[in-house]
């Protein structure tokens, strides 16, 4: 039910926006121009007064002027990429894999904005863990279970491999100004869909030796069983209110946001019980030949399913290099009331949720402005004005919590997107 969910929401909001953004489009007549600037070599496009193309890199706006204190419309922005991982507040959700590609739409108007987000694993990702949450990876690499199925006591060794991985987040936001401070309020609904499978090795004490059967081959302390349940599907729901300010710098803007869930699920083991493996035959006599399935405690709440909280300060720079590129760093600090996990506690499948210093976090991007779109307009709203940009960027994240499996101390990342703005 929750997957077919997000693949109904994902194509009514695609219908929807495409839609209000053609019945716009009709009575607006674009010509596109590249962003360089007089005196360059490369060709503008674009009409003057006249209709007449304007060439050697000048571009000269119409001569009717009223036309362009026509109000705007509303103001999209759109954008495509990939990126090496898909790190989330600190945590690494693709681990091992070669990365992921991602879009992002949204549209503004009347201080609303409401925009879609989707990400998509390429290839496998795994972690020596339980699960692979969207809080954190579930569990520690390993655990100690007394007695069961086996002589003596025994550690488990979990793998889990996520085969696939899909993410949806729908949001709508309002934002106004109280004096010199800019107000966002904003719902954030995610939606996830995942495969995955956990591989356990179970290993005794030196000295004892399996017996029933297993792999690598009778007579080892080691045995490796297949597949354990764990997390998969994922639905979250959570409120934000930010605050920032343009007025102390027009290079940084300082902003800080606080998120609570207000709704968390998740398909995964929820009880306590047995897991039962396929039947494979016994391999001594005198009961050599007989069925038997090999048997483990079953994972359970293995996810994260607190409704926490999760503060974030953040600092945005926007330096001007050239009137064709920019340079924008930005560096996070983040709190975790119960929103994170850390590895370790009661539960050996969950970890617990974390309550404290989470991460930090700073990074860069270099928009570079390929092209221009302008255009005239039959309407009383403003013509079509539509930036296009080439945007490398690259991040590092110190995790000042445990991370989670999967996640390394110091986390290395960057890619690349395509973005429009009009």
């Amino acid at each position: 039910m929750p997957k077919n969910f997000v693949k109904n929401s994902f194509w009514i909001a695609i219908a929807f926006l495409c839609a209000t953004h053609t019945s716009y489009a009709q009575a607006n007549e674009p010509t596109v121009q590249t962003p360089f600037p007089a005196g360059s070599a490369l060709l503008n496009i674009a009409p003057n007064a006249d209709g007449n193309l304007t060439l050697g890199g000048e571009y000269k706006q119409p001569k009717n002027v009223v036309e362009q204190e026509q109000p705007v419309f509303w103001t999209w922005y759109t954008d495509v990429g990939y990126e090496s991982e898909y790190n989330f507040r600190g945590t690494n959700l693709t681990p091992g894999a070669p990365g992921a590609g991602f879009f992002d739409a949204q549209v503004s108007k009347w201080n609303f904005t409401l925009g879609l987000f989707g990400i998509h694993q390429f290839g496998h990702a795994r972690a020596e863990s339980w699960s692979l949450g969207e809080g954190g990876s579930g569990g520690t690499p390993g655990g100690v279970s007394s007695g069961f199925n086996g002589p003596g006591a025994y550690t488990r060794i979990p793998t889990t491999v996520q085969n696939r991985f899909d993410e949806l987040d729908a949001f709508l936001s309002y934002k106004f100004a109280l004096g010199p401070i800019d107000i966002t309020l904003g719902d954030i609904a995610f939606f996830i869909s995942r495969r995955a499978t956990t591989y356990e090795k179970d290993v005794l004490q030196p000295g004892f030796i399996w017996f029933i059967p297993f792999q690598p081959p009778n007579g080892s302390r080691v045995r490796t069983l297949s597949p354990d349940p764990t997390l998969e599907e994922e639905v979250f729901d959570r409120l934000y209110i930010r605050l920032s300010t343009t007025k102390i710098s027009k290079y940084i803007t300082p902003q800080i946001t606080y998120y609570q869930t207000i709704y968390s699920w998740g398909a995964e083991p929820t009880h306590d019980g047995t897991l039962f493996y396929a039947p494979v035959p016994f391999p001594f006599p005198p009961f050599q030949g007989f069925l038997v399935r090999p048997s483990n405690p079953r994972p359970f709440n293995q996810r994260n399913e607190a409704l926490g909280g999760y503060l974030e300060g953040r600092l945005n720079g926007h330096v001007p290099l050239t009137k064709w590129v920019d340079f924008n760093p930005y560096g996070v600090i983040s709190v975790s009331f119960r929103d994170r996990t850390e590895p370790g506690g009661a539960n050996p499948y969950g970890g617990h949720p974390l309550t404290g210093w989470n991460h930090v976090e700073t990074g860069a991007s270099l928009p570079i402005h390929l092209a221009h779109l302008g255009g005239s307009s039959s309407s009383k709203w403003a013509p079509p004005d539509a930036d296009l940009y080439f945007t490398p960027f690259g991040a590092f994240a110190y995790h000042i919590s445990n991370p989670p499996a999967g996640t390394d101390r110091d986390e290395w990342w960057g890619g690349a997107r395509f973005e429009v703005t009009f």
